[in-house]
């Protein structure tokens, strides 16, 4: 996050001193950075959640199993 905003700032500055063009171009890219960065992280979480899910019911089903097995003897 720090560093993109400080790449839009460079961005500013750019586009001031250069000329528009550069400077939006320098900025496109920040958000194009900080866009990837908030997906990989969503992407993170989304893995996390979806590993506790299955673990949850790996273990819920183990259990279910244990317990029939158990009654069944």
């Amino acid at each position: 996050m720090k560093l993109a905003i400080a790449t839009l700032a460079v961005g500013a500055l750019l586009g001031l001193i250069l000329g528009v063009p550069l400077g939006r171009r320098v900025e496109r890219v920040a958000w194009f950075a900080d866009a990837t960065t908030a997906r990989a992280r969503i992407t993170g979480w989304l893995i996390r959640d979806v590993a506790r899910l299955a673990l949850t019911a790996v273990v819920v089903a183990a259990v279910a199993v244990f317990t029939i097995w158990a009654l069944a003897r």
